[in-house]
């Protein structure tokens, strides 16, 4: 118990630290160039901020934004599930789907985007390449999960006369279930980062990326800092609060 409380404690610290630091870097490199286009203080991002925060388009944009990764979210993990049995229950499916994900994952997201803008809607491009590019984690995941079953258990179930479908159902999806939660955590900070990109390139009408491009082209770096911030510590937050509660889940 103590030891649990003292980690707890050195990780609390490390992150005040390293916050500190971060702080005192941005302070010395806005001295350094002293223009606020360039780099402005945190105190000048601290009242851009506020102001965001009493903004009802922002929140709006926010709040689109959101969806939008929670759509992506939702459908990258059903077909990475389904998609990821299939590979795993079948060798030609496998190496069918080898060669398209190991193009997305060498593929830059930007280039993705870019494509994908003569396909569809502005809107709906960012939900596309979110899910592009968080489906090769959760298939190669599903797949992993699905092969690491003990094979004691397998022998042992071959011994029993089980069928395929109980095998599967109550030796093989078992073991997958972690596999699959933690690369479920991993698509889901990948999801706001891709999310975020494929709206600042497509523009779509109520997106924190369109007014992330807005305020970079209106020159209002105070404003880019501020809504970037408020995104990273959401994500930040929805990520660790998610993770925490799937360890506590493989935990039972």
């Amino acid at each position: 118990m103590m030891d649990s409380t003292s980690d707890k404690l050195k990780k609390y610290i490390s992150y005040i630290v390293s916050i500190s630091l971060i702080f005192i870097i941005w302070i010395i490199a806005a001295k350094k160039t002293s223009s606020a286009l360039i780099l402005p203080y945190p105190s000048e991002v601290a009242v851009a901020m506020g102001k965001l925060f009493k903004n009802p388009e922002f929140w709006n944009s926010f709040l689109h934004t959101f969806l939008r990764c929670i759509i992506s979210f939702g459908i990258s993990v059903v077909l990475g599930i389904i998609l990821g049995t299939v590979c795993a229950l079948s060798a030609f499916c496998k190496r069918l789907f080898e060669l398209p994900i190991a193009i997305i994952r060498a593929t830059p997201v930007a280039a993705i985007i870019l494509i994908v803008l003569f396909w569809f809607k502005s809107n709906t491009v960012p939900i596309f390449v979110s899910v592009l590019m968080t489906l090769p984690i959760m298939i190669t995941s599903v797949v992993t999960g699905l092969s690491s079953s003990d094979k004691k258990l397998l022998d042992m179930a071959k011994c029993f006369s089980l069928t395929g479908k109980d095998i599967f159902y109550y030796i093989k999806l078992p073991a997958a279930i972690p596999f699959i939660l933690n690369a479920a955590v991993s698509a889901f900070g990948l999801t706001w980062k891709v999310v975020v990109a494929g709206e600042v390139l497509s523009l779509p009408i109520n997106a924190t990326g369109t007014l992330l491009q807005r305020y970079q082209v209106h020159l209002e770096s105070a404003y880019v800092l501020a809504a970037a911030i408020i995104l990273v510590a959401v994500s930040f937050f929805l990520q660790e609060l998610f993770a925490f509660f799937v360890r506590r889940y493989l935990k039972k």
